[in-house]
């Protein structure tokens, strides 16, 4: 028949049985086993199948004669007559043989494809051992979906090995980076040329975010198409970055700090050897002057516009970071209090009628190390920022907490570990843009109308004032939702420090002692001899160190007032080792328009006295002359 001629050329085999037992093969069948037709016809076919597999086949014979086999097939291992091992697939369908149902199979031999597909689970196995030892992080995605995940991307995600599989990919990225991720993906499978890395953000189940740098490339998994995407955590190095352009941005602001400071020291150091006319003259003159004298109003009002003169003196030298002198145990809820207490407090308030002043201070507040009049200055230029901040009226808090800090934190400066006291000034006004908010501190950047409302130095000296006391600044501010400013000062544990009454002239009277005024201005050598003679001291002077040193050769004193820095020549710590090499123990009193320095210590440790800044008062030179000429040479800054 032609039937059984097409079936005996087929390339396949065809195998007719019944009851179980094979009824006739055709030849593709016989060659492919390796039997002939004696050897293999009424034998049960089981016995052409691999033991393991006999089960299976039972069940899948009973399902098809009961209709239920899948038309697919299903693949299973055959024995040669030599042994050998075949993987083949039958496609069954039931048929009429001498009048009773039999089964005819065809054999389609499969075992090159078993084979390659073995070479491949094995090669999938390497590289999932390799993927899986890598430090890098790898997943593979396929359809979105993940399909393996290497054990160090587990660990950095905290995910069990059970909940990989089948996982939306998309699920571990940001949703600010998911449009990104899938974009690169649809343009990366059609062709076009993609950076090779790129980074994006992912999150983790507990919701920590990760800065990532991927590496995706297209592969073939399990025969269809996929992604494989190497993943490094760059978060702590993308945390580094950012951390040293902040550094780098503090350094450049301090540089800039310390240029302007440099400027601001020397015009300073210059106008304090002026301003000590202003100051000390008047206040001599109102010595000898009746209360009823025409004179005393205007002398007053020299006096004044002097200190206040000076006053922006020492606004500069605290920029130039020589602006704190002496620093005693205080606590900030005294501060606070005294200043709102104050006539420059109540005159503020009624230059802005609509502000109202809210405190909530700490009772147990802790004390700091520090010196009041910088202080004050300090929260006087915080309130009066606040107040001008909002033209409309509102609201100014002022708070203060002790707060320990055992993690530093990374604001507008980086506050260190340790016990702080902190004082807080809010408002609700109209804020700072951020591009300002990096210059407030700048010396002379101010948004206000110069001449009309405060020097420029404001913020600037609050700047020089905390980072003296070693404290901290942080700021937060946002455009119309106002600004908020915390300054962190480092506790002391010491009791608050008990205030000297003003002393009566009497107190600190010469008995015409000789008195030696070294100093290069002669302005200052003339206050300075003009308020010792009042003081019943015989007065010298010398305009520089050298002049000093020789003066000395031949003469004797019993105390130098000397000036600290003399240009052009010694200075006054030069001045004064030499001067103590020919005359040991000679008592000095050291001045300067600038803060102690460490010239200044350096004197004193070498045996000079106390140390006083220019433009002093009659008070402040005279009671350090009569502690240092009474042998009370323990130094100290006035």
């Amino acid at each position: 028949m032609l039937s059984d001629l097409i079936a005996q050329n087929i390339p396949m085999g065809v195998i007719l049985t019944q009851d179980g037992n094979i009824c006739h093969m055709n030849n593709w069948a016989y060659t492919f086993t390796g039997y002939s037709v004696t050897e293999i016809e009424n034998r049960s076919f089981l016995e052409l199948v691999h033991p393991e597999d006999h089960e299976s086949l039972i069940t899948r014979y009973n399902a098809i004669m009961t209709g239920q086999d899948h038309p697919g097939g299903q693949r299973y291992r055959i024995l040669g007559r030599k042994g050998e091992l075949f993987w083949v697939r039958f496609k069954s369908r039931i048929v009429e043989h001498c009048g009773r149902p039999a089964l005819i199979s065809f054999m389609v031999d499969e075992t090159q494809s078993k084979i390659h597909e073995e070479s491949l689970k094995k090669s999938e196995e390497k590289y999932r051992d390799l993927m899986e030892n890598l430090a890098e992080g790898i997943v593979v995605v396929r359809e979105g979906k993940i399909c393996f995940m290497n054990k160090p991307l587990r660990n950095r995600l905290g995910l069990p090995l059970e909940s990989i599989a089948g996982t939306s990919f998309l699920r571990f990225i940001h949703v600010d980076d998911q449009a990104i991720v899938l974009d690169n993906y649809h343009r990366r499978i059609k062709g076009e040329k993609l950076p090779d890395a790129y980074e994006v953000k992912m999150v983790k189940p507990d919701g920590e975010e990760l800065v990532c740098e991927i590496r995706p490339s297209l592969i073939s998994w399990e025969g269809k198409p996929a992604t494989q995407t190497a993943i490094l955590d760059i978060t702590d190095r993308k945390k580094s970055e950012q951390e040293k352009k902040q550094l780098e941005k503090r350094l450049a602001r301090m540089e800039k700090m310390e240029a302007l400071g440099l400027l601001a020291g020397g015009v300073a150091h210059d106008l304090n050897n002026v301003l000590s006319g202003l100051v000390s003259y008047p206040e001599l003159l109102l010595m000898g002057l009746p209360n009823d004298h025409r004179f005393r109003k205007p002398l007053n009002l020299i006096h004044t516009s002097g200190l206040k003169a000076s006053a922006i003196v020492n606004d500069l030298l605290t920029l130039a970071r020589r602006g704190v002198m002496a620093t005693e145990i205080l606590n900030l809820n005294t501060i606070i209090k005294d200043y709102l207490n104050s006539p420059e407090h109540h005159n503020l308030l009624a230059y802005h009628p609509r502000i109202r002043i809210t405190t909530h201070l700490n009772q147990n507040l802790a004390n700091i190390n520090g010196s009041e009049i910088h202080l004050q200055k300090t929260i006087m230029n915080l309130i009066a920022n606040a107040a001008e901040a909002q033209p409309s009226g509102g609201e100014i808090i002022i708070s203060t907490r002790n707060q320990h800090i055992n993690t530093p934190i990374h604001g507008y400066t980086s506050i260190k570990k340790g016990a702080f006291a902190v004082i807080t000034i809010e408002d609700n006004g109209i804020g700072i843009n951020a591009k300002d908010l990096q210059r407030i501190f700048e010396p002379f950047y101010t948004k206000k109308i110069m001449g009309r409302s405060g020097t420029g130095l404001g913020m600037a000296v609050v700047w020089g004032i905390v980072q003296d006391h070693y404290g901290y600044i942080n700021v937060k501010s946002k455009e119309n939702k106002g600004t908020k400013f915390s300054l962190y000062f480092p506790v002391a544990k010491q009791p608050i420090t008990q205030k000297i009454a003003p002393l009566p002239m009497e107190a600190y009277l010469g008995n015409k002692e000789t008195i030696l005024i070294v100093d290069d201005s002669l302005e200052q050598r003339q206050i300075a001899k003009t308020i010792l003679n009042r003081l019943n001291y015989t007065v010298e002077t010398a305009s520089s160190g050298e002049a000093a040193v020789e003066y000395l050769k031949n003469h004797s004193c019993d105390l130098l007032v000397l000036d600290m820095i003399m240009d052009p020549g010694i200075d006054g710590l030069e001045a004064y080792r030499r001067i103590i090499r020919r005359t040991p123990g000679q008592k000095v009193v050291l001045t300067s328009g600038f803060s102690e320095s460490e010239r200044v210590r350096k004197a004193q440790a070498l045996g000079a006295g106390q140390y006083i800044k220019k433009p002093y008062s009659v008070e402040k030179i005279g009671v350090a002359i009569k502690n240092a000429l009474e042998n009370d040479l323990s130094p100290f800054v006035y």
